[in-house]
């Protein structure tokens, strides 16, 4: 129930993009990132954001990176070919070559436990908005069902096509907070590792897979447009919020039931 209500939500807030001929995929993956021109969170982090709005964004992002690259491991079994060995060299990297401790989930831990947050796998989850949630929920909700194994190719592809000049913006940033390089780790480790990964996820998986399926080349667009929505989405509500000079998360219920009793 939960799932159809989601995928009614995305229909109805991210347009279709034009279908387009399997060999003109990986252009209009290019073109659909082009145009996005939501406002960049990256960008007010680096140049004016205070340790405590950095605190909030890294517990926005505790809901996805403490379980990064799961929900699109689930699409492996389910490709086969060049885009399952291209699925699986993005994958491979995203848990640290079989190095536990170079697992980008483990190296998010390590900025959390740096700039004083609980670490836990979803600490903070009654903290973060709806759609923080809705960010997550949609790579699983694409990752669980074999169907939707062409969105979640594209939601792939949107996420390292948009990544790396973002993370070199975070790191600058953490480290004009005073964070050390186990604190911004993470961050650098990104810079180039999305910088090739974009490649592979693009040309690779998404074009291979609209080769091999012509039928899903829509879905795939489909799915990184739902990517660069959401995250527009959210990086409007995080932006607004901070320039009201107040919080972009959740009061804990405690909090709330207190202001309420004073009211």
């Amino acid at each position: 129930m939960l799932e159809r209500s989601l995928e009614s939500a995305l229909a109805l807030a991210v347009p279709r993009p034009a279908d387009v001929p399997p060999d003109k995929v990986r252009g209009a993956l290019t073109d659909l990132v082009a145009q996005d021109d939501g406002p960049s969170v990256a960008t007010y982090l680096q140049r004016e954001a205070g340790i405590e709005q950095f605190r909030e964004f890294v517990t926005h992002r505790s809901i996805y990176h403490l379980k990064e690259a799961d929900p699109h491991t689930w699409a492996i079994p389910r490709l086969h070919g060049g885009p399952k060995a291209a699925l699986v060299e993005i994958q491979a990297d995203e848990y640290g070559g079989g190095r536990p401790e170079r697992m980008h989930a483990e190296l998010f831990r390590s900025t959390m436990t740096a700039i004083g947050l609980d670490d836990g796998y979803g600490a903070y989850l009654d903290r973060v908005p709806g759609i923080t949630l809705a960010i997550s929920n949609t790579m699983s909700l694409f990752g669980l069902h074999r169907r939707l194994r062409g969105a979640l190719a594209g939601h792939l592809a949107a996420l390292e096509m948009t990544s790396s000049l973002p993370n070199r913006r975070y790191a600058t940033a953490l480290r004009r907070l005073g964070g050390d390089q186990e604190a911004t780790r993470f961050y650098d480790e990104h810079v180039q590792a999305d910088a090739v990964h974009e490649q592979i996820a693009a040309h690779e998986l998404c074009a291979g897979l609209a080769a091999q399926e012509p039928a899903l080349a829509g879905d795939i667009l489909y799915g990184a447009a739902c990517a660069l929505t959401l995250e527009r989405h959210w990086a409007e509500h995080v932006l607004t919020r901070w320039r009201q000079g107040t919080t972009s998360l959740r009061h804990h219920d405690t909090e709330r039931r207190a202001a309420k009793g004073a009211a």
